[in-house]
């Protein structure tokens, strides 16, 4: 019942439907209605999906290229705020020292009572101080202040001794040293009243260092530490670990200025996942000391771009089923065409294959025109003859009858009926073919045959018809009723433009053993160059004066295809026209068109 329903009458796709028949195939005009109807779907979606997805990628490369660059700004500002601050926090230490040292002097540091109230000076004016010691300039601790049992130490064999020896300024690495814990040393150089070089050294808290840092992680996704330049960690990291443990981070070149650049980390070599990483670098140094440390800040890009991500989402979506009801309404646009394409289209061969049937019975009307003609002349001998004979019986003695001339009339009379006989047998033939299918024919004698009811119209008209054709009979096995109304067809079509004294040959000749040419040439009005393309249209016709009803060609071209044969033209205007026919010698019933 929904079959039936208008609106799905409309969208319904019928030629999906379609039954081959071997009447009307060759009347449509398009061979494959499913690839008339994929290619408009494709055509349709192509132009109507390509801007989208043109503008889709474009607005994907434009965010992808805006939040990289956001990104990259973002991560390069917070490496270079978190460099400041490290730097000032040194700094300041720094000068706590060189401040102390210029106060205090080597006589009150050297006082183990004196250094520890300076100690906690140090610790509440600024922070962050863990011990403090004098060293001189064997190595020898001279005093200490701080939580730890290391008096008396010596630190003549200690690396960073005899680095901080060497500059005004020092800055360790994170190391464990006598305390068998991580820390940091800062220390000073300076001398004693007689001239003796020693060191100011403190420990640093590194924990307030770390809280430092850690103040400027925005977000779970956000990996701030430092390492030094052999890759250890000086603080922790959420992705490396704890203080001291070796990273795989590639040790960036040294720039006085921090850098943000983007690198992929692939995470499944087997499922081949990898996640945008946005890392910034910048090395410590200050207008006192170079410090062994490098600031990374290493960002995600997909956990810190969340909320664009999820946007980036919600836009898909709407694109996927913006392309999802687009190819719909196409899907349902393109049924619709071809489905109103297919159905005039086949009301058109409906139509091609009446007008077939209605010009064979109308080329049996024009040929019994000339049978009629024919058959008057052995009729009016009949009668003649016949009247003759009654006469001689009726007014001659019977003793006188010449019985050898009224057989001889006798004889003309059954001559006469006997050409009538074959006249019409002719045309019986002609009518009977409409049915017939494969059959093997002499083509030769179908000719003939055709021509053979166009007699007595070329001698009146004085044409010269001749035909050409191999010494042997040239068989050919195809469907006899569509090649006699081919040959009938172009023939009537050469006699209209035909003028008399004009000519009409007709060769037939072996194009290679498979196949068959037939060539009909005339001299008459020919065909002028525009219309020659026009010429197998229905309904074109030239002839409007003479009632042509345009649709000869048109049927003739359509029978040759029927049996897998082409047809050509070639015409000049005021010169004649040439068709020609190329026909298989042979065809099997189901090879029919």
């Amino acid at each position: 019942m929904m079959r039936n329903h208008p609106l799905l009458e409309k969208i319904q796709p019928n030629f999906l439907f379609h039954k081959h028949s071997v009447h009307l195939d060759s009347f449509y005009t398009f061979e494959s209605y499913e690839r008339i109807w994929i290619s408009f779907i494709c055509i349709l979606a192509i132009s109507s999906l390509a801007p989208l997805v043109l503008a889709t990628i474009i607005h994907y490369k434009l965010i992808q290229r805006s939040t990289d660059s956001e990104l990259t700004l973002r991560a390069e500002r917070l490496t270079s705020n978190a460099r400041r601050s490290v730097s000032f926090f040194i700094d300041e230490r720094l000068d706590a020292l060189s401040f102390t040292v210029n106060e205090s002097g080597y006589d009150n540091l050297a006082d183990p009572g004196k250094i520890k109230q300076v100690l906690n000076n140090l610790r509440l004016g600024f922070g962050g101080f863990a011990d403090l010691s004098v060293i001189d300039e064997d190595g020898q601790q001279v005093a200490y202040a701080g939580p730890f049992n290391l008096e008396g130490k010596n630190y003549g064999d200690q690396p960073w001794f005899a680095q901080s020896l060497k500059s005004d300024n020092f800055v360790s690495e994170v190391f464990t040293g006598y305390r068998d814990a991580p820390h940091i040393i800062i220390a000073v150089r300076a001398k004693t009243p007689e001239g003796a070089p020693y060191i100011l050294r403190a420990t640093l808290d590194t924990e307030r260092l770390i809280q430092m840092l850690l103040s400027y992680k925005s977000n779970v996704h956000t990996d701030i530490f430092l390492i030094n330049h052999k890759g250890i960690l000086q603080t922790p990291s959420t992705k490396y670990g704890n203080v001291l443990s070796k990273t795989d981070f590639a040790i960036p070149a040294f720039s006085p200025r921090t850098i943000a650049e983007k690198t992929v980390e692939e995470q499944d070599t087997v499922a081949s996942h990898s996640k945008t990483i946005i890392t910034g670098y910048s090395y410590i140094f200050t207008d006192k000391v170079k410090t062994p440390f490098i600031l990374v800040v290493r960002k995600e890009k997909e956990g810190t771009m969340q909320n664009w991500l999820d946007v980036g989402k919600t836009f898909n979506w709407i694109i996927g089923i913006s392309s999802v009801v687009i190819i719909i309404i196409i899907t349902l646009l393109s049924t619709f065409m071809v489905n109103k394409l297919y159905l005039a289209d086949k009301t058109k061969a409906r139509t091609m294959l009446q007008m077939e049937q209605n010009q064979q019975l109308a080329s049996i009307g024009q040929l019994a025109a000339g049978v009629a003609h024919e058959i008057n002349n052995p009729l009016a001998l009949i009668n003649e003859t016949a009247g003759y004979i009654r006469d001689i019986f009726s007014f001659a003695p019977e003793e006188e009858l010449d019985r050898q001339e009224i057989v001889e009339h006798i004889d003309s009379i059954l001559d006469a009926v006997e050409r009538c006989g074959t006249i019409t047998g002719q045309l019986l033939g002609f009518v009977r073919r409409f049915d017939i299918r494969i059959k093997k024919i002499d083509l030769g004698q179908m000719i003939s045959s055709v021509l053979n009811f166009h007699k007595k119209e070329a001698e009146y008209r004085n044409i010269c018809v001749t035909t050409a054709k191999p010494d042997d009979p040239v068989f050919i096995e195809t469907d006899s009723g569509k090649l006699q109304q081919i040959l009938v067809n172009l023939v009537n079509n050469a006699f209209q433009a035909l003028d008399e004294g004009d000519c009409l040959d007709i060769m037939v000749s072996f194009v290679n053993p498979e196949t068959i040419q037939i060539v009909v040439k005339d001299t008459g009005c020919g065909i002028p160059a525009e219309n020659l393309k026009k010429i197998h249209e229905p309904f074109f016709s030239t002839k409007k004066e003479k009632m042509g009803t345009g649709l000869g060609l048109s049927i003739t071209y359509g029978l040759v295809k029927k049996l897998q044969g082409n047809i050509s033209v070639q015409s000049v205007e005021g010169q004649g026209t040439i068709f020609t026919v190329t026909l298989p010698v042979k065809i099997q019933e189901g090879d029919l068109a």
